[in-house]
């Protein structure tokens, strides 16, 4: 299967696009995850 520039591309730009507003906001991300982790985390442990 090849995969030109034509199809490589684009999917490069939008990852990049990506990440870069994941590190523009990289503290709230931090925190998002680890909220998320904990809530997760305290779901499990009540409910053993």
């Amino acid at each position: 299967m090849y995969i030109g520039p034509e199809t490589l591309m684009p999917l490069a730009s939008i990852l990049a696009a990506i990440t870069g507003f994941l590190m523009l906001f990289w503290r709230r991300t931090v925190g998002a995850a680890k909220a998320i982790t904990r809530g997760v985390g305290k779901l499990f442990t009540r409910s053993s």
